[in-house]
């Protein structure tokens, strides 16, 4: 059922209209804050007492989907069970696909619109609202690093945490990522550490399965030559930067449009150096994109076989 849910999820997620919004997360920071108040007002002072509200919270979601699931339990031979599972992964899933996200910037982007651009990375979540680019390469560098780092945590993880521990497992890395996302509200570093750690367990794995995929991808040696003094590192924890070197080593020797570099140039069309510039650039963004849903075909094909191969021995 693994299989079909993640496919039926990823589909649903790809064909929703990109300006309806499915799900307010905010409904998560009231919660959040309604918990952390409780507690407040019990005034219960101990050495684990920050520890009460993030453990709650967990808790909570995790015992209320418990209950959903065995009400379902049954249920039209488990069809309810399937809608339950799929409504999950579409809460934690990415609200724009990878193409859809390029897209939008790339639309901004080849116009030279530097102030919509950087609009959009702040609207979107890519960037701080009050973080400072003094040129528009960096606008365009942040964006590359947080689309790989954003379809990372939004898709590959909910992806490899389903596969792990079913809809509980996305329910927790959910959890996770929206307590890492309201830390300017966590004025405990204890807890903020916590929820580091946590995240650092979630994706040690899935991020070198994501370097691996890359290699398979593109430039093999390369890409694996990165990753392998980095392989069994249980000290430093992967970020954006990582990822965005896998990638480059991946898309190395190709050109933005995936051509072999060394191809036509931009340059020889009558065009200015900076919209030629904006050209290649363009390439680029469009060559990741292409990366990263190469990437998530390869899961899904794993996946698959990984259904398959577990019927057959039932």
């Amino acid at each position: 059922m693994k299989f079909l849910v993640i496919l039926i999820s990823l589909t649903i997620n790809y064909l929703w209209l990109k300006d309806i919004d499915r799900f307010d997360d905010s409904w998560f920071f009231r919660l959040r804050r309604l918990i952390e108040v409780t507690f407040s007002r019990l005034k219960v002072k101990t050495e684990i007492s920050w520890l009460v509200p993030v453990v709650s919270v967990y808790a909570l979601l995790l015992l209320a989907l418990l209950v959903l699931l065995q009400l379902a339990s049954g249920i039209l031979s488990g069809f309810i069970t399937m809608l339950i599972h799929i409504w999950v992964l579409l809460v934690a899933l990415d609200r724009t696909q990878p193409g859809k996200l390029a897209g939008e910037f790339l639309t901004r982007w080849r116009h030279g619109d530097s102030q919509g651009t950087l609009l959009f990375l702040q609207e979107q979540g890519l960037c701080a609202k009050d973080r400072a680019f003094g040129s528009d390469s960096e606008i365009y560098a942040c964006f590359k690093e947080q689309l790989i780092y954003r379809c990372f945590e939004k898709i590959f993880i909910m992806m490899f945490s389903y596969l792990l521990a079913g809809a509980f497992g996305v329910l927790f890395a959910y959890v996770s990522y929206q307590l890492r996302d309201s830390h300017d509200e966590l004025h405990n570093e204890k807890q903020v550490n916590l929820i580091a750690g946590m995240i650092f367990t979630l994706e040690w794995v899935p991020v070198r399965l994501l370097a691996l995929t890359f290699s398979l991808v593109g430039n093999f040696v390369l890409c694996f030559d990165q990753l392998k003094p980095r392989f069994l590192d249980f000290t430093q924890r992967s970020n954006s930067t990582d990822l965005y070197e896998y990638a480059s080593c991946a898309l190395s020797g190709r050109s933005g449009t995936g051509a072999v570099a060394g191809g036509p140039s931009p340059t020889q069309f009558d065009l200015s150096d900076e919209a030629s510039e904006r050209l290649e650039q363009a390439g680029e963004v469009e060559a990741l994109q292409a990366l990263l849903e190469r990437s998530q075909a390869i899961w899904l094909v794993a996946l698959a076989l990984f259904t398959l191969l577990g019927l057959q021995l039932a």
